[in-house]
């Protein structure tokens, strides 16, 4: 296969607004990346010009594709405001989420990760668990890759902006899954202060968060699991052990905090 050939032929028709170009070899038409992006999803056929990373493809790996540009995924058209929820893939934000729901509003999932892993850094979770969760909640997702040396706020800024141009919606929140940390909280409403940020959990009692998450859990038929290892004492908990009630009050028993919001530990929640 002539690759610079593919990529001019590829180039031209995107310029010239069409769908798909005739591949020289074959003779088949191959959709470009413009029509997948209008489409808003991977078809999971591994195709050439994919730009969600083959996100859907059984066996791809992280090494096959990588995406270079915000992608909006799973959207389907609406009316109204949003909220933009910055997702990480664990409890706290399904919380947040659930209280979006609960209070109808329309939101899309905002998801950063690091170009060169395709993992969310912190939280340790492969983007395709992001938009596996993004697909069993019902809820669409901007899929946001940082590279490293850049600015994390411009990275972001310039997804809002492609989220705004995409749906034709205005964005009326930033909305974060923040619990207890003052500093934290007030660091995004300074970074943000072009927007309403919102943090619907903040400061609501550990018992009415965890009586709402095992609600939620049984509800949803999800698995709850840490993401990153945690030091309990004298022991390391794994990756993949599970955020339960057992846990919560071995949590408290050492010392740490009961929702791991102080950094301790990072979760995953996934469909069973």
């Amino acid at each position: 296969m002539n690759i610079e050939l593919i990529r001019d032929l590829h180039k031209i028709a995107c310029q010239d607004a069409k769908d798909t170009y005739v591949d020289p070899e074959t003779g088949y038409q191959v959709l470009t990346s413009d029509a997948h992006l209008r489409r808003g999803s991977c078809c999971g056929n591994s195709c050439r010009h994919c730009p969600f990373a083959h996100i859907n493809v059984d066996g791809a790996t992280s090494d096959d594709k990588q995406i270079k540009e915000p992608v909006l995924m799973n959207w389907k058209n609406a009316v109204g405001e949003l909220d933009v929820l910055f997702w990480s893939g664990g409890k706290d934000s399904l919380l947040t989420l659930m209280q979006l729901k609960e209070e109808k509003r329309n939101v899309i999932l905002l998801t950063t990760f690091g170009v060169n892993t395709n993992r969310v850094s912190i939280q340790n979770i492969d983007i395709k668990d992001i938009h596996k969760q993004s697909q069993f909640l019902q809820t669409p997702i901007c899929l946001v890759p940082l590279y490293p040396n850049t600015d994390y706020k411009q990275s972001v800024q310039k997804a809002l902006d492609f989220i705004s141009e995409k749906t034709g919606l205005v964005i009326k929140r930033l909305v974060f899954g923040d619990l207890h940390l003052q500093d934290i909280r007030q660091w995004r409403i300074d970074t943000w202060s072009d927007y309403e940020v919102a943090t619907p959990l903040f400061n609501v009692a550990y018992s009415d968060l965890l009586e709402r998450l095992w609600a939620t859990k049984e509800k949803l038929n999800i698995e709850i699991s840490l993401s990153t290892q945690v030091n309990l004492g004298d022991e390391v908990l794994q990756e993949g052990t599970p955020f339960n009630a057992e846990l919560v009050t071995r949590l408290m028993q050492n010392g740490l905090d009961a929702m791991l919001e102080n950094g301790e530990g990072h979760t995953l929640v996934m469909q069973k």
